[in-house]
């Protein structure tokens, strides 16, 4: 996996510190990158038509815009002192998924690197908070940082090495090889982790279960996760590195193993759930977001593949 060249950077207002840029940093240290500045900005009270005029507005949206650009342009020149190519675009947008979704899709960008919105951790179907739309929406790889810097801690990649579909057969090859990239880049160890559910036995199945051996059922079927996930990682030369196959549901086992393991990133693909389902079951890479202390990617299929 080749370091990523072209990548969009959104800035989250006007902070002291911006992680996110941050992130992208580290990319620049081992390749040539061009860096796009993007920040998105709207005021409601532009909406005031009775009070303020046409000409009013328009005078107020164009102060509002140069200033956010003369902010913007003080990090480019930051990046310009690095030898760092980059630009800034600032978009008037009332949905700021929206107006990212609309950036990647003109400048077709590598990664997306974004500040963690406070509100990500909320699961409501009726209100979808920023973070978790463009879990479901955005094209690009997608990287959701915290305030921390990268350092020494692991980075788990979650895979699932059982499926038949080739569509997650795809996404199981990029999130190793991604892995595996930031991993040399952070200096860090790579963890991989692979879950699964088996049928576990109730007070209202006793009668009629008996002669099912339930505990040979979650050996064998741990067993079975454990060797597909090692010819998995033989094909990507991380036999040798730290694995885990764990029983349980994927959005509480993996977030419990990422704080066992102090891991500062997690690496898994997301087929983006949408429609009425999407709405109100969620996708898992969502229910993990909600839970999660460290930086998240999410990475999606390619756009070809059936």
């Amino acid at each position: 996996m080749n370091i990523p060249k072209r990548i969009l950077v959104v800035i989250s207002g006007r902070h002291t510190e911006h992680p996110a840029l941050e992130r992208a940093l580290k990319f620049a240290e081992f390749n040539d990158v061009h860096i796009h500045l993007f920040n998105s900005i709207y005021e409601p009270v532009m909406e005031l038509t009775d009070v303020l005029s046409s000409e009013h507005r328009k005078e107020m949206k164009n102060q509002y815009m140069a200033d956010r650009y003369l902010y913007m342009d003080t990090l480019a020149d930051v990046l310009d002192k690095k030898a760092i190519s980059c630009s800034v675009n600032v978009a008037w947008h009332r949905e700021l998924h929206e107006a990212i979704e609309e950036i990647v899709d003109e400048l077709e960008p590598d990664l997306v690197i974004k500040r963690i919105s406070a509100d990500a951790s909320t699961i409501n179907p009726f209100a979808m908070p920023v973070d978790r739309h463009l879990l479901r929406y955005c094209k690009a790889p997608l990287l959701l940082v915290r305030e921390s810097l990268w350092v020494k801690n692991p980075i788990l990649a979650a895979i699932d090495p059982a499926t038949n579909d080739k569509k997650h057969i795809a996404l199981n090859h990029s999130i190793l090889e991604y892995s595996k990239m930031i991993a040399h880049i952070t200096a860090t160890q790579l963890h991989s982790v692979n879950t699964f559910e088996t049928p576990s036995i109730g007070p209202s199945m006793e009668v009629g279960w008996a002669n099912i051996d339930f505990e040979s059922i979650k050996v064998d079927t741990s067993n079975a996760h454990k060797s597909k996930m090692q010819t998995l990682l033989k094909e990507h030369d991380l036999l040798s590195n730290p694995y885990h196959v764990v029983e349980g549901r994927a959005d509480i086992a993996i977030p419990k193993l990422a704080k066992e393991i102090d891991a500062q990133l997690l690496i898994l693909g997301t087929v983006g759930r949408t429609g009425l389902s999407g709405a109100f079951i969620g996708n898992t890479a969502e229910h993990i977001l909600a839970k999660m202390n460290c930086d998240i990617l999410t990475l999606k299929p390619p756009y070809n593949q059936k």
